[in-house]
């Protein structure tokens, strides 16, 4: 009787009749080279792997960002439209909540904290403009005219030192420096050291940088 075993490995040969030849045979790598895949392949492998993983996770990660960031954006614009004071404090307050540290989300909280200002309660609004001020980067172009509306609630308060400090502060920081000048000159105004005040308000004449309201304000203090 036939032996009915057709599929013995003795039969499995490739189409030269010789064989079957490996992946890495086929590519007829020199030995070196094809010792090395043979070793490594999986290791290899595992981290061409990881590298996939990593891009997608990235590409993904790239994408959800930006969403969330078109999203704040749009809510942001919506809720500055409201007309209603009511309505607008509330729909920026979900904004502040709900995208806390994107773009949207900081203008948010310094809209809020401009209306805790105008709305009279100066204690709430420099407490939310110094934890902004906490909370941004150092670099954030928005920190100065943070800083600077902090001061100026603080100097509304009495609270002289800590509005001088940050008036202080201002006069070195590159654009503000006459908001801190001026701002440093009418504290010590207010505390009767007229002199050194006045040598603030000539030292803010003096900046060819200084914005004209300003340079009008500090020549009007200073009598010109």
């Amino acid at each position: 009787m036939a032996n009915k075993k057709i599929f013995k490995p003795e039969n499995i040969v490739n189409s030269t009749g010789g064989p079957r030849k490996s992946v890495l045979e086929e590519l007829n790598l020199p030995p070196q080279a094809e010792e090395f895949l043979r070793v490594w392949h999986k290791p290899l492998l595992g981290l061409l792997v990881g590298i996939i993983v990593l891009v997608l996770g990235f590409s993904f990660g790239k994408q959800y960002t930006s969403s969330r960031t078109e999203q704040a954006a749009s809510q942001l614009a919506q809720a500055m439209q409201l007309s209603d004071h009511a309505a607008r404090r509330e729909a920026l307050a979900q904004v502040a909540a709900s995208y806390r540290r994107t773009g949207a989300g900081i203008w948010s909280r310094i809209e809020l904290a401009h209306i805790e200002r105008d709305s009279g309660d100066l204690a709430a609004a420099a407490a939310a403009y110094e934890e902004l001020l906490g909370s941004m980067a150092k670099r954030d172009p928005r920190s100065p005219m943070v800083r600077l509306n902090l001061a100026q609630v603080l100097a509304e308060l009495g609270e002289y030192e800590r509005a001088g400090g940050h008036y202080r502060q201002l006069a070195t920081t590159q654009g503000f420096e006459a908001w801190g000048l001026l701002g440093s000159g009418e504290l010590l105004a207010r505390q009767g050291d007229e002199e050194a005040a006045r040598r603030h308000y000539q030292q803010v004449v003096e900046l060819t940088s200084a914005p004209p309201l300003l340079l009008e304000q500090a020549e009007q203090r200073l009598g010109n």
